[in-house]
């Protein structure tokens, strides 16, 4: 984070490369220390308000497994575990911000929970992750997003404070008014948050069941979570209207267009990789499989 984090420094202008998403003992939060400022980059500390903030716009809970990349003093995996129940680790490039972490966690009570690492954030896995926090640098986290889509599960929330993702739109965000920042002009933070969608895009052969089975087949464009497409059932063409998708979550409706006054007929379930299920909103049930190419 720190090193890869340079250029992006020279590039926006901005003294936070590798920020990091934890505040200081003053505003709240777990009793941690104050760390070190390493020689590559300054320490940015964040409000405790923010890492709050963070943690209930994912709506972070004792299933929940946290990655936090550049974790800093440790305080976004340490709250999540010692207030919602939470465990995860997160990981740092400076050693004595690990440690420091490490001996926060034991001094709180989630040592078991709550673990630190010395890595680089483009060599860990983040697959058991369930939530996932960063507080890095607009450019990073572009370089970031192709991995974040390829490796977390769909349903994964993803949270990021003041950077966005660029075209990957954020499912949902806050804004904290009257912070005090030292190195930035603007006395407020974002929090993002984003939903890894589960991929559909290509083409799929729906089933009804029911007394009387019918089947159809629609074929999804995707972009992000943004989803639109085009449905054929088996008397013609058929209108697909209103498709949304929220990790592994969809929805959609068709209607019939050989018939001049026609229901939407709405689709509601879940993907599993290349199968569907779910029931209709008149209660049949429906399943899908993804057609080869």
């Amino acid at each position: 984070m720190r090193r890869r984090c340079l250029l992006a420094f020279a590039l926006f202008a901005v003294p936070v490369a590798a920020a990091h998403a934890q505040s200081s003992a003053s505003t709240g939060g777990p009793d941690l220390r104050s760390p070190t400022q390493g020689d590559e980059v300054p320490y940015i500390q964040t409000p405790q308000a923010v890492v709050d903030k963070m943690l209930d716009l994912a709506e972070v809970g004792p299933d929940d497994f946290l990655i936090d990349l550049g974790s800093g003093d440790g305080r976004i995996v340490i709250t999540a575990a010692q207030e919602r129940g939470a465990r995860g680790f997160g990981i740092d490039l400076d050693t004595g911000l690990v440690e420091t972490s490490n001996a926060a966690a034991r001094r709180a009570g989630v040592a078991e929970r709550a673990r630190f690492f010395a890595r680089d954030l483009f060599d860990t896995d983040l697959r058991e992750a369930t939530v996932l926090t960063m507080y890095l640098l607009p450019a990073v986290n572009l370089q970031l997003r192709p991995r974040l889509l390829a490796q977390l599960k769909p349903g994964t929330r993803v949270v990021s404070h003041d950077w966005d993702m660029g075209e990957w739109r954020p499912d949902a965000k806050a804004v904290l008014e009257g912070l005090t920042k030292p190195v930035m002009p603007i006395q407020a933070s974002t929090v993002y948050l984003w939903i890894v969608p589960a991929k559909v895009a290509g083409a799929w052969k729906v089933q009804l069941k029911g007394a009387t089975q019918e089947s159809m087949e629609i074929e999804f464009a995707q972009r992000f979570q943004e989803i639109s497409g085009v449905a054929r059932r088996e008397r013609g063409r058929t209108l697909l209207q209103s498709a949304h998708l929220r990790g592994a979550e969809i929805r959609f409706a068709v209607i019939d267009e050989t018939r001049r006054q026609s229901e939407p007929l709405h689709f509601f379930g879940r993907v599993f990789g290349d199968t569907m299920e779910g029931t209709t909103g008149a209660g049949r049930r429906w399943r899908a499989e993804r057609k080869n190419s």
